[in-house]
């Protein structure tokens, strides 16, 4: 497909990061919320009531978890269900035989349990460091700033035109389920347009599970039935930037990211996609 737009097409060198590299702890805030009400449980009522407890909670969490999976398709997203699932299962598993400083004697299920618990662990920790795991709107940010220079220009808080595309509807959902399934972002169909927005690590958990989210004050990238371009960069992630960049270009560099996505999804080269990422090796706490 043809970029009908009269610039030339980026080619990305990468260079210093221009955004913030801040680790993100609100992933772990549910592990050590379920560990911390384990230990007063644990404290007040045994171990038969804690093991209970923590498994409940596991797989209370594994819900949550599924709906993920359910809206993007992202296979780990999957296996972290099932390994939740599975540690949940195992936590029941134990409660009755298990006792904090005793010698405990587990049942074979038990013992079974606790090896899949251990394979999924350790592959989802594979999988997390390869950057398998990680929503990449941070890396799409960073590509699209890449050829950006620092400007005086301030920030405008309406979506701009960007230009013009002739893919079709058809060709752009499809590639709407690629950017959910391989965490690129979230999508939302609407009856006009399809709009893409490029989701950072951790900021998932807003988007996913409130059902009023407002994504139109967020950043994405619009296209048209009609083939109209149009993108919005919420002042959030332009402060997120080290400097100023000339707000206009960035904008336009977002699109041009975007187009160029869908384009290699179109020609069966979606893998340069994940490279170019990839290539960034921006830290998976990030």
């Amino acid at each position: 497909m043809k970029y009908i737009k009269n610039e030339f097409k980026t080619k990305f060198v990468i260079m210093e990061l221009k955004q913030k590299q801040k680790i993100k702890l609100i992933g772990f805030i549910p592990a050590i919320l379920a560990y911390v009400f384990f230990g007063i449980v644990l404290l007040f009522y045994g171990t038969l009531t804690a093991l209970y407890a923590l498994g409940s909670i596991v797989l209370f969490y594994s819900i949550f978890i599924y709906y993920a999976y359910f809206r993007t398709k992202h296979v780990g997203t999957l296996i972290s269900a099932i390994y939740m699932i599975i540690l949940g299962v195992f936590m029941f598993s134990i409660a009755p035989e298990f006792n904090f400083g005793q010698h405990n004697q587990l049942s074979k299920e038990s013992i079974s349990l606790l090896v899949l618990v251990m394979l999924l662990g350790g592959y989802l920790i594979y999988l997390n460091f390869n950057r398998k795991l990680k929503w990449r709107g941070k890396e799409i940010l960073e590509l699209a700033a890449q050829n950006v220079e620092q400007s005086e220009d301030s920030y405008t808080e309406r979506p701009l035109p960007t230009g013009k595309v002739d893919f079709t509807r058809r060709e752009l959902e499809n590639f709407a389920k690629y950017f959910e399934k391989n965490l690129l972002g979230l999508t939302y169909k609407e009856d006009t347009r399809i709009v893409f927005m490029p989701t950072k690590y951790k900021n998932e958990y807003f988007a996913l599970y409130n059902p009023n989210y407002n994504y139109m004050e967020k950043t994405w990238v619009a296209i048209s039935n009609d083939g109209d371009v149009s993108v919005n960069i919420s002042k959030e992630d332009y402060l997120d930037y080290k400097a100023d960049l000339a707000f206009n270009k960035l904008c336009s560099s977002l699109s041009d990211l975007i187009i160029e996505f869908i384009e290699l999804y179109i020609d069966g080269r979606d893998v340069r996609i994940i490279d170019q990422m990839d290539n960034l090796k921006i830290n998976v706490f990030t």
